[in-house]
């Protein structure tokens, strides 16, 4: 199998010095990355006519590292950059990176700074339903691949009651409460049988604070979601409460784009009222928004499967924390792809996953349990050149902090990403 870089000749080995790189000051472009784990700075810079990486820092976390640590860490990797080719990227006194303005005497700092970053753990979630084998399966279904944890199921039972579910949520925290169950268009009973259920459940979180309150999801019987939600926020003065599809309708088919959607919201809200977040946010242009790690790596699967011309893509973000994997597909007459996602621990392989396509496109280390393609995928229409790597390989994982640029710039981290990150793989003729 072969396996090499794609790039013409790498900008490092030219030894961008601080005054030709002061030169490009209005122009060039640092990107930035916060995670649980790693805190990542890059610049970006033209040259000849197209933008090349020319620098990277990284800083590594514990596991337990806090939000305010993984601040730090990304200020420590810009100070790192800074160093490393001697030029401003900080301002001090600001407390920001340092952003060319118009009109210096001399070119410093950025013409813009981008940033990816989610520092929220995943979402904690107490899941409530009928039966085991039937809805409380498609509510495991559903979250499975969402930014959560299942922290409890719960089945009715002859001895229920409302205090014992209320020192249970005292106990585990969780972020949200997902009612399922009750089948759709059966009858009566089975909208009774949940929304009983969701009594006992609400009127277990209405005697915790009101700061301590989870979201409360209903996601049963869609006849019954009114009903439940009035319930909620009746019983705790109008605490936050969403309804999704019912993720078990009774007739095999489970459904979790909208819990997943409900979560990615939720989830993203948290992230964004953390300090931190809300502090490196305050670092960038007004002109850009600080973007998720998920939403980034999402941008680039989609423009890299774009500019390779294939029908399909999966890309897996391999983070310490967690894998992150994106599947993208042509939509024939739409401007939008296909798009799933689905996160999962690290070295994990669920079933939910079984029926993806091979994964092609890897940022960090490329895991054992997706062995690397052999045989090139396939390419739509007649005019695609006959050789095509069969896989594109990231080992240093700056695929999201290089794709926050798209947002305005996407052209750009094409650039990037074929000239200076990507590694190809398996070239072999897609025609033969």
């Amino acid at each position: 199998m072969s396996f090499s870089r794609v790039l013409p000749g790498s900008i490092l080995d030219q030894g961008g010095s601080s005054s030709s790189l002061a030169d490009f000051a209005p122009q060039s472009i640092l990107a930035l990355a916060a995670e649980p784990r790693r805190a990542v700075a890059v610049l970006i810079e033209p040259v000849e006519e197209i933008h090349r990486l020319v620098g990277w820092q990284t800083v590594d976390l514990s596991e337990r590292a806090s939000p305010d640590e993984c601040k730090s860490a990304l200020m420590q990797a810009v100070r790192r950059l800074e160093n490393q080719f001697n030029i401003s990227l900080w301002d001090g006194e600001r407390g920001r990176p340092h952003l060319h303005s118009p009109g210096q005497a001399v070119a410093e700092g950025v013409g813009q700074a981008f940033a990816v970053a989610d520092l929220q753990a995943p979402l904690r979630v107490w899941m409530g339903g009928l039966s085991g084998g039937g809805s409380l399966a498609a509510g495991e279904a559903a979250l499975a691949g969402a930014l959560c944890n299942a922290v409890a199921t719960y089945l009715p039972g002859p001895h229920q009651s409302a205090g014992a579910l209320t020192r249970e949520f005292e106990a585990l925290l969780p972020d949200v409460i997902l009612i399922v169950g009750g089948h759709e268009q059966i009858g009566p009973r089975s909208q009774e049988q949940v929304l009983t259920l969701s009594g006992l459940v609400i009127e277990a979180a209405a005697r915790l604070p009101a700061e301590e309150r989870p979201l409360f999801c209903f996601a049963g019987n869609s006849q019954s979601a009114d009903a439940a939600l009035a319930s909620w926020r009746q019983r705790t003065g109008g605490g936050d409460a969403t309804r999704a599809d019912n993720v078990f309708n009774g007739t095999g088919v489970s459904s979790a784009t909208a819990v997943h959607n409900v979560l990615e919201r939720l989830h993203w809200q948290r992230s964004l009222a953390i300090p931190a977040m809300q502090e490196i946010a305050g670092w960038l242009d007004h002109s850009v928004e600080l973007s998720s790690t998920q939403w980034a790596f999402a941008q680039a699967v989609r423009l890299w499967r774009r500019r390779q011309q294939l029908p399909t893509l999966h890309g897996l973000y391999a983070a310490a924390d967690r894998w992150l994997h994106v599947w993208v597909w042509e939509m024939p007459d739409q401007e939008s792809d296909g798009l799933r996602i689905n996160c999962v621990r690290p070295g994990e392989r669920p079933e939910i996953l079984a029926d993806w396509p091979p994964v092609r496109l890897v940022s960090g280390d490329w895991p054992g349990t997706w062995p690397k393609p052999s045989q090139p995928p396939p390419v739509l229409g007649p005019q695609r050149p006959t050789a095509l790597p069969a896989f594109w390989w990231d080992p240093l994982g700056l695929v999201p902090v290089v794709a926050g640029v798209g947002q305005t710039t996407p052209e750009a981290v094409l650039q990037v990403l074929t000239a200076d990150i990507l590694l190809e793989g398996g070239t072999e003729f897609a025609g033969a």
